[in-house]
């Protein structure tokens, strides 16, 4: 399994009596992560950009909080920077760490802080939040606007790099811009469909194809407002979701982005320990057992390897 989304340094840095990354009262902790057979687990650092003084400050504090953890816990899990990075934790039957960032705008628009976090290890961001940024326009705002010049440019060097440009919580235009800027592929960590589902964070079918025309993958997001009217995060809605993506973007487009720890935590599936009830859901769908293993590790593995 490869989960391209969670919140949980969030909670550790916010809570921290209340558990370490081997052992939590969340959803994700490295027990839970061993148990549920986990490959690969990306760790986002998200900062509200309206709740910190210094968003920067935050930024460099969570990012420091994941690397002690990471250090402390050496014997269970890696921080990964490259591809051949991973591959040695699946060789070695150890956990790898994915860092990202989640909200762009904790960079200020300065390049030289994109270098900075590049050299620290970070290779997946989130280009923006709920507010509009150095780099371009959330969903919550005008979906038409598209990337500003600074935001150009980060992609760019992203790019140049070999750092994932992820656009959930990018408006439309901006998504749309990707495809035309970018020659690798780019992903929607965190996202679902917008037909199952009229949410503005969810991805309408014009982008799901073209997620899936550049290569790239779209994670499922199980929060409950993104997925249906119910009350809960189903698991059934997640299954309706995944169907409805393979059929727009092809059974390569989809993956895992749970929001695990950064989502409202009435969920059907207990934690990340318990995926294994949402692969049995989808083999009972109707998905072979390699369409299966594409949707919970396969594509994000393989856009790992192009890009890392």
């Amino acid at each position: 399994m490869i989960d391209l989304h969670c919140d949980t340094i969030m909670q550790l840095i916010d809570h921290p009596h209340d558990g370490d990354l081997f052992s939590n009262k969340w959803k994700i902790d490295i027990q839970r992560l061993i148990k549920g057979h986990s490959r690969l687990q990306d760790f986002a650092l998200f900062v509200d950009l309206k709740e910190q003084e210094d968003s920067y400050a935050r930024y460099e504090s969570m990012r420091q909080l994941f690397d002690s953890q990471i250090q402390k816990y050496s014997d269970h899990i890696s921080h990964v920077r490259s591809y051949e990075e991973i591959k040695a934790c699946y060789d070695n039957h150890k956990l790898a760490a994915l860092l990202s960032i989640e909200e762009g705008g904790v960079l200020g628009g300065d390049l030289a802080k994109l270098e900075k976090a590049y050299k620290d290890g970070v290779r997946l961001i989130t280009l923006t939040w709920n507010y509009p940024n150095e780099l371009g326009e959330p969903n919550t705002g005008d979906p038409y606007k598209k990337l500003t010049k600074t935001g150009i440019e980060f992609v760019e060097r992203m790019q140049e790099l070999g750092m994932i440009v992820d656009c959930s919580h990018l408006n439309d235009g901006g998504t749309e811009q990707l495809g035309d800027i970018l020659d690798v592929p780019f992903i929607a960590s965190h996202s679902n469909a917008r037909e199952v589902t009229a949410h503005r964070r969810n991805l309408p079918d014009h982008l799901i194809r073209l997620i899936g025309e550049k290569g790239g993958v779209i994670g499922l997001n199980f929060a409950q407002s993104f997925l249906g009217t119910s009350s809960i995060s189903r698991i059934e809605d997640i299954v309706k979701h995944g169907l409805y993506i393979i059929n727009k973007g092809g059974e390569d487009v989809i993956a895992l982005g749970t929001d695990f720890d950064g989502i409202k935590p009435n969920t059907e599936i207990k934690d990340i320990s318990d995926m294994h009830r949402l692969y049995d859901a989808f083999r009972g769908a109707g998905l072979s057992e390699e369409q299966t293993e594409k949707l919970f590790w396969k594509n994000a593995d393989r856009l790992l390897k192009e890009i890392l």
